[in-house]
């Protein structure tokens, strides 16, 4: 990872399993989580990274496709900072 890119506070290694198990810890990690933290989600699962950027974006959460442990793929969240809603564009 470059020098310039901060470190997740937490890394969610979803594995196989299916967004309907992937979110709930998604969720806990999000609530104990200060503002402007970093996730990593591994996963190369396109289901759970397509269901997890629609559930970031309904909570303003910025999102990014990203090789986040070892050149596996998945997402990297910004939790605070939420992004301006479409009206206020």
């Amino acid at each position: 990872m470059p020098a310039d890119v901060p470190p997740a506070a937490v890394v969610i290694d979803a594995g196989g399993e299916p967004w309907s198990r992937v979110v709930p810890v998604l969720s806990d990690r999000v609530a104990h989580l200060p503002g402007g933290g970093l996730i990593d989600l591994v996963t190369d699962d396109a289901e759970v990274r397509a269901a997890a950027t629609a559930w970031c974006g309904r909570r303003g959460y910025a999102v990014e496709e990203a090789a986040v442990a070892g050149g596996v793929g998945g997402l990297r969240i910004r939790t605070g900072d939420p992004l301006p809603l479409p009206e206020e564009l």
